[in-house]
């Protein structure tokens, strides 16, 4: 009966330390295997289309200033439904995903060339634009309503690299 109990102990301590690991780890170097979500820094919007598991849509047109974006990919690798994040010097703050993420938070209808469907919506003070396309739901923030909207008027698609 005591060897059961030092099984037991021993295998939870190695669930501990698992868990320790994950949460030490920097998010893009957990362990392969590792089903834990992670955020992954990404090079470059065709290795993100690769990653997000959904289309994903690039501006054509940004401010000036914007440069290149930092763009992340969130959730567990392998999932359909790993959302994009594209975040520029200026602001302008872009998120990608599968449209099953529905905010449902719909202040006022949008008026986007391109899109299936648009809309503005109000969290926190803060202003988002919301633009359905094909299975990919677009949130743009971070500017004014009149950039957000020229932005989002000018997403293309991106070839899945």
């Amino acid at each position: 009966m005591w060897i059961l109990g030092i099984v037991l102990k021993l295998i939870l301590a190695a669930e501990v330390c698992l868990l320790a690991l994950a949460l030490v780890l920097p998010a893009d170097r957990l362990p392969a295997g590792s089903d834990l979500p992670r955020e992954q820094s990404v090079g470059g919007w065709q290795r993100a289309a690769g990653l997000a598991g959904t289309d994903i849509f690039k501006p054509a047109s940004v401010s000036e200033g914007a440069n290149e974006p930092k763009l992340t990919v969130r959730g567990i690798p392998g999932d359909s439904s790993r959302p994009l994040a594209a975040e520029y010097r200026d602001g302008l703050m872009i998120r990608e995903a599968h449209v099953d993420v529905d905010p449902q938070l719909e202040d006022e209808p949008a008026e986007v060339e391109g899109s299936d469907d648009a809309w503005w919506g109000t969290v926190r003070g803060e202003t988002y634009l919301y633009v359905k396309r094909g299975e990919t739901l677009v949130i743009l923030s971070g500017l004014p309503r009149e950039d957000l909207i020229e932005t989002a008027s000018s997403l293309e698609p991106v070839e899945n690299g």
